[in-house]
C-alpha cells in the first residue's frame, strides 16, 4: 500500500434494513462470526477502524492525554501497532510507573525497536531518580550510542567505585550540557579524569544553554575554594548583568567563577552590552580568565555575524598565536567569521583548536574542506590536495566541493546505478525481499508510514537495516521504493559505505507534477527536485508540527498569498495535499524569492527555509563566495538545508542530464548587503 491509498465508502452505500423476529438472533450470530473472521484475517474494514484508534493514540501521546490513550488502547488489541500504543501509554507516566510493569513490557518487546526505545527511556528515568541498583540490571549488555545513557553509566561507575568507561562521554563536552552529563562531568572531576582547568571551563561554559541544575552539579565538583555558593550561582543565572555590576573590586576565586558564568549568559543574550561593560570589569580577573571572556565575546559576536568585533576578541584571546580551551561550537563560529573576512590564517587557527571529533571537530568533512582551502590560500597546495583527495570520494556537499577543487568530473551517470552491483547480487536481493515480506518489523514500518507516523517508522526501520551490508541495504531500499515509502527508501540507500546506487538516492516520485511545476515557474528542474527531496522526501501528505504541508512543505498562510497572486479563487488548505497543487505553489514561491534575491540559489534556498528577510540579512558587507555565505548562516537547520538542497540539485542535474552540475557554479557569489540592516532583516 502506498502513501496515496485512501479508503472511502462507496457513494451508493445504504444503511442495512432492520431485521425482526427469529431472524434477528441468527443475523446477530452470523455478524459476530463474520466480525471474528474478519479480525483473524485482518480485513480492511477492521484494520481501518483500529488504524483510526492508533492515530488517535499517537495524537493523545503528543498532547499528553493519558485517559484518551487508555481508551484507544482497548481498541487496538491484536493490531500490528498494539505495542506502540502500549508504549505511548506507559511512556506518558514513566516517572510514576511501577517497575514491574515496565519490566514486563521490556520482556514482551525484547529485541524490537519499541522495546529498545522503552529500555532507553527507562534507563534515563532510573538514572534521573538515582535508582542505580535497577539501572545496573536494566543496562547490562545494552548497546546504545545514546549520549545521556553514556553519561549515566559514567555517573553510576563514579558512585559505585566501578571502573569508569575508557572514553569520556561526548555529552560532557557538548554545547548544551544536560543534567545527566553534568553529573558525569562531576564524577570525572572527582576521579581526576578531567583536569581542574577543564572542569572550570566546563562549569563556566555550562551557561551556554544549560540549566541552573546542570551548572550546580558541575560546580559541586570544583572544590570549596572554587565553587560558587548556591545563592551566588542563582543570582548569576537569573540576572547576570546585575551580578556583574555588583561584583567586588577584588573578588575571591569562587566569586570570579560565578562572574564568568554570568558573563557567558549575558553575552549570549546581549553581546553588545557585555562587550561594552567588560573593559571596566577586566582588571578584576586573571589573564587566563580574561582570555576566556574574550573567547566568549568572540563566539557570541560571531553568531550575530559581527565580523570585526568577533575577530577583534578572537585575537585578544590568543597567546603565541594559539587559542586557549575552546568548545568545538565556539571554534566553528570563529572559523566562520574568519571565512567571511577572508582571514585564512585565522581559519586554520580555529580549526586547529577543535577536538579530533569526526562530527563537529576538525575531522568533520566541513572543517577538513575549509582547512584545505586555508592551506591552499597560504600557498601549500600539496597539503591541501592531500586533504581534498580522500574527501572527494564522499558523495555529499563537501565531497562535491573537494572534487571540483581537484578538477575531478562526476562519474558517468550509468556507473552510479545498480548495474555496478557484483555478481550474485540479484539472488541476494530476492532473498532480502522474501525476508522483508515475512518481517513483523517491516510490517510495522509500512503501517507506521501509512498512518503518517514517520518518525516512529524511521526508528523501527533502522532496527531492520542497521546491520545489513551494502548489497542488502540497496535491496532493502528497493523494497521500500516498491512499497512507495520514498523517505525510507532514499534514507536507506544513503547508508551504503562503498557500493552506491544514486538512482535510489535521488529518486523522482511525482516526477510529472514536479517537472510541470518547474516548467511553469521557469525553474531548473534539478533545483526543484533537490528542494522537494530535502523538504519532504517526496511524502505528499507530510504535515509538519508547524503546519507546513505536502511535497514542498508550504505553509497555509503562504499558500493563501500565492493563491491570490495566481488568482486561484477556489483554494482551500486541503488542496496542498495534492501533489500537483503543492508542487505548483511551492515552485511559484521559489521563483518569487529567486527573483527577489537576484537569482542566487543559496539565498533562495535560505529564504525558502527561513524567510527572505533573514536571507538578505546574512549577506556580508562585501560580496561573499556562495559556499562561505552558506557556511556562515547562523541557523543550524537552515545552514544544513541550503547545503543539502544545492548538493541534491547537482546530483539530479547529473543523473537527468540537464542543469548545472557544478556545485560552485550553483553557489555562485552572494552580493554585498546594501545599506544598513533593517529591523525586518
Amino acid at each position: 500500500m502506498t502513501d496515496n491509498t485512501r479508503m472511502t465508502r462507496p457513494p451508493t452505500a445504504t444503511a442495512p434494513r432492520r431485521r425482526t423476529g427469529p431472524l434477528l438472533a441468527l443475523a446477530a450470530l452470523l455478524l459476530a462470526l463474520a466480525h471474528g473472521a474478519a479480525q483473524a484475517a485482518g480485513s480492511p474494514a477492521v484494520s481501518s477502524a483500529s488504524d483510526g484508534a492508533v492515530k488517535d493514540a499517537a495524537e493523545a501521546y503528543r498532547f499528553g492525554e493519558p485517559k484518551r490513550l487508555s481508551t484507544a488502547l482497548s481498541q487496538v488489541r491484536g493490531h500490528v501497532l498494539e505495542r506502540y500504543v502500549e508504549y505511548w501509554a506507559l511512556r506518558l507516566r514513566i516517572d510514576i510507573a511501577d517497575a514491574a510493569e515496565v519490566e514486563r513490557f521490556l520482556r514482551v518487546t525484547q529485541g524490537t525497536a519499541i522495546g529498545e526505545r522503552m529500555r532507553t527511556d527507562w534507563l534515563k528515568q532510573l538514572g534521573k531518580s538515582g535508582d542505580w541498583v535497577r539501572f545496573a540490571q536494566v543496562e547490562r549488555d545494552f548497546v546504545t550510542e545514546d549520549s545521556e545513557i553514556a553519561c549515566y553509566r559514567t555517573t553510576f561507575a563514579g558512585r559505585t567505585g566501578a571502573a569508569l568507561p575508557v572514553d569520556v562521554p561526548r555529552g560532557v563536552w557538548e554545547e548544551r550540557l544536560t543534567e545527566a552529563c553534568a553529573d558525569a562531568s562531576a564524577a570525572l572531576v572527582r576521579q581526576q579524569r578531567v583536569s581542574a582547568d577543564d572542569a572550570a571551563w566546563r562549569f563556566r561554559s555550562s551557561a551556554d544553554g544549560g540549566t541552573l541544575l546542570a551548572a550546580s552539579r558541575v560546580a559541586e565538583a570544583l572544590g570549596d575554594a572554587v565553587a560558587p555558593s548556591a545563592a551566588a550561582l542563582q543570582r548569576a543565572y537569573s540576572n547576570p548583568e546585575a551580578y556583574l555590576r555588583a561584583l567586588l573590586p577584588q573578588p575571591a576565586r569562587a566569586e570570579r567563577e560565578a562572574a564568568l558564568f554570568a558573563l557567558t549568559r549575558w553575552a549570549r543574550s546581549d553581546v553588545a552590552k557585555a562587550r561594552a561593560a567588560w573593559p571596566a570589569l577586566a582588571p578584576r580577573f586573571s589573564s587566563d580568565e580574561q582570555r576566556y571572556v574574550a573567547l566568549q565575546l568572540a563566539d557570541k559576536s560571531a553568531r550575530r555575524l559581527d565580523v570585526a568585533e568577533a575577530l577583534h576578541w578572537a585575537r585578544a584571546a590568543q597567546l603565541d598565536g594559539s587559542y586557549p580551551r575552546l568548545g568545538d561550537w565556539q571554534a566553528a563560529w570563529i572559523a566562520r567569521v574568519a571565512l567571511r573576512a577572508g582571514e585564512w590564517q585565522e581559519v586554520s587557527r580555529a580549526v586547529a583548536a577543535m577536538s579530533a571529533a569526526t562530527s563537529g571537530g576538525r575531522n568533520d568533512p566541513a572543517w577538513r574542506y575549509w582547512h584545505a582551502r586555508a592551506l591552499a590560500a597560504g600557498g601549500d597546495r600539496a597539503a591541501a590536495q592531500a586533504i581534498y583527495s580522500p574527501l572527494a570520494g564522499d558523495l555529499g556537499y563537501y565531497g562535491l566541493l573537494a572534487a571540483e577543487e581537484l578538477g575531478r568530473p562526476l562519474p558517468p551517470a550509468a556507473a552510479l546505478k545498480s548495474g555496478t552491483l557484483p555478481a550474485g547480487s540479484e539472488t541476494m536481493r530476492e532473498a532480502v525481499f522474501r525476508r522483508l515480506d515475512r518481517s513483523d518489523a517491516a510490517r510495522r514500518v509500512l503501517k507506521l508510514s501509512e498512518l503518517g507516523l514517520r518518525a516512529d517508522a524511521a526508528r523501527e526501520w533502522l532496527s531492520v537495516v542497521k546491520d545489513l551490508d551494502d548489497v542488502e541495504t540497496l535491496a532493502a531500499a528497493e523494497w521500500m521504493r516498491r512499497k512507495g515509502v520514498w523517505d525510507r527508501s532514499i534514507n536507506t540507500a544513503e547508508r551504503t559505505r562503498t557500493l552506491h546506487d544514486m538512482s535510489l538516492r535521488f529518486q523522482t516520485p511525482y516526477g510529472d507534477e514536479i517537472r510541470k511545476a518547474a516548467t511553469q515557474a521557469s525553474l531548473d528542474h534539478a533545483l526543484l527536485f533537490g528542494l522537494v527531496r530535502q523538504e519532504s522526501r517526496f511524502w505528499a501528505e507530510a504535515i509538519s508540527s508547524a503546519g507546513a504541508m505536502g511535497l514542498m512543505q508550504v505553509m497555509p498562510a503562504t499558500a493563501k498569498w500565492i493563491a491570490a497572486k495566481i488568482k486561484a479563487g477556489d483554494f482551500r488548505p486541503s488542496h496542498l495535499l495534492d501533489a500537483g497543487t503543492n508542487a505548483g505553489f511551492g515552485a511559484f514561491y521559489l521563483r518569487t524569492v529567486l527573483d527577489q534575491l537576484g537569482g542566487s540559489e543559496p539565498m533562495a534556498a535560505a529564504a525558502y527555509n527561513a524567510g527572505p528577510g533573514r536571507a538578505r540579512a546574512w549577506r556580508g558587507d562585501t560580496p561573499l563566495e556562495g559556499a562561505i555565505y552558506a557556511e556562515s548562516i547562523p541557523f543550524n537547520e537552515t545552514r544544513d538545508y541550503v547545503k543539502k538542497v544545492l548538493a541534491n540539485a547537482v546530483w539530479y542535474a547529473h543523473l537527468q542530464g540537464s542543469g548545472d552540475t557544478s556545485l560552485k557554479s550553483r553557489l555562485g557569489t552572494v552580493p554585498a548587503r546594501q545599506g544598513r540592516k533593517t529591523n525586518d532583516e
